[in-house]
């Protein structure tokens, strides 16, 4: 126990490159850190305190728990200072206690997060964030990334949105929705068809087809459901637009009325080339985070499989050999690829196919359609539509194939859903 606390001194005192290499050392031997969440004491008598610091504890909880890095314990006392309240905590495991103070302030709202050692009674980080009062779900997501990142090195995820079509308005209208289910709202509203949303990689836009003006086209939107403008608007098809990591290049599925084949264009629309030539219907393409590769959809064999192919059409090569295939999606750290695949007696099932040991996975299991994966920032987990329920929904799994959730309670059938840098 005192080894997990040395490391977790190691990781708050030294300002080192290597503090995810200790977290992940340490995971290695399968010891979770054990954290308690020791609630955060309101500032004065006021009831709206409370009140906040009660919804803030349960955000963060949520968070942490999502993130699956940490043993979560609770039901010990609220911290407010005193050493028997320690010792409480101390009884049941926790080696940290996350800890703090909620205080309104000429009316913002100030948060103070704290990690506490058990053993030493100190505190060993603490940080204050200050917003709107009603940002109260952003602080403590805030928070939970601080902490993400404190522990592991990596930025956490719970500031991440993810878009996708709906079709609650008897539409499919565009609707941007937080990670964890709340803030749905609606971006598009051009009583049409809209699928296939994909974030830019600085968040600032959304590149998706419309059915609008009665052709697919392919069209940009701010997050925020402004700027709107057209990128490609070839007669046929102008579909599957994917931006690259660094932003300056799209890959889209055009057809000119023709076979559908898989085009470069600029950010502003500006043909660049033409990748695949008709030998079959190419669509899908995502591109690797180096930039210089493209995993797409080829039915070359006469049936939808997973392709690879660098920037110039070249170096092909297929990673799939059965069934019909679809949608495929990079994963951020570069090592695997997402996609569905159609299984009899199941419909769509989610795969996962891993660049370094040529191995095939199995996610899903769910006798419906899970379709159109994206993955999460950090990698770690996929979103995905499935008609699990009977309708169309939003789910995330991580990448083991466990911890399968719902994403919210969002009315209508959800599709085509894309995960926020």
């Amino acid at each position: 126990m005192r080894y997990s606390i040395l490391l977790l001194f190691f990781i708050f005192f030294t300002q080192n490159a290597f503090a995810a290499d200790v977290y992940l050392s340490l995971s290695a031997h399968g010891q979770r850190m054990d954290l308690g969440i020791g609630g955060f004491v309101p500032g004065t008598e006021m009831v709206e305190e409370s009140r906040l610091g009660r919804l803030i504890q349960d955000i963060l909880r949520n968070d942490l728990l999502f993130s699956r890095y940490f043993n979560i314990i609770e039901g010990g006392p609220l911290y407010t200072g005193k050493d028997e309240e320690l010792l409480e905590w101390q009884n049941q495991g926790v080696d940290i206690l996350i800890c703090g103070s909620v205080e309104i302030k000429d009316n913002k709202l100030i948060l103070t997060g704290k990690l506490l050692d058990i053993a030493s009674k100190k505190a060993i980080w603490d940080k204050s964030f200050k917003g709107d009062i009603e940002d109260y779900r952003y602080l403590a997501h805030d928070l939970n990334d601080e902490i993400i990142f404190r522990f592991t090195g990596e930025k956490g995820i719970a500031h991440s949105k993810i878009v996708f079509s709906n079709n609650r308005t008897g539409n499919k209208e565009l609707y941007i929705v937080d990670y964890d289910g709340y803030n749905v709202r609606q971006i598009t509203n051009n009583k049409s068809i809209n699928l296939l949303p994909k974030w830019s990689p600085d968040g600032t836009e959304i590149i998706f087809t419309t059915y609008e003006f009665g052709n697919p086209d392919l069209y940009s939107i701010s997050p925020y459901g402004t700027e709107l403008y057209p990128l490609s608007k070839e007669q046929g098809l102008n579909t599957a637009g994917s931006f690259s990591p660094n932003g300056k290049v799209i890959a889209l599925t055009i057809s000119r009325g023709k076979m559908p084949n898989i085009h470069l264009i600029n950010r502003d629309g500006k043909f660049l080339r033409q990748l695949t030539f008709g030998r079959g219907i190419a669509t899908s393409p995502y591109f690797a985070p180096n930039g210089k590769e493209i995993v797409f959809i080829y039915d070359l064999p006469g049936y939808p499989q997973v392709y690879i192919m660098n920037l110039e059409g070249g170096n092909l090569r297929r990673l799939t050999t059965r069934s019909f295939c679809d949608s495929p999606a990079w994963s951020p750290r570069g090592d695997k690829i997402v996609f569905t695949m159609r299984q009899e007696g199941y419909g769509y099932e989610l795969f996962l196919y891993d660049l370094n040991n040529k191995e095939l996975k199995r996610l899903t299991q769910s006798k419906g359609n899970d379709e159109n994966p994206s993955f999460s920032p950090d990698g770690r987990f996929v979103v995905f539509s499935s008609t699990r329920s009977g309708k169309s929904e939003l789910y995330m799994i991580a990448i083991d194939g466990s911890g399968i959730r719902k994403v919210g309670e969002i009315k209508g059938s959800s599709f085509t859903p894309s995960w926020s840098p």
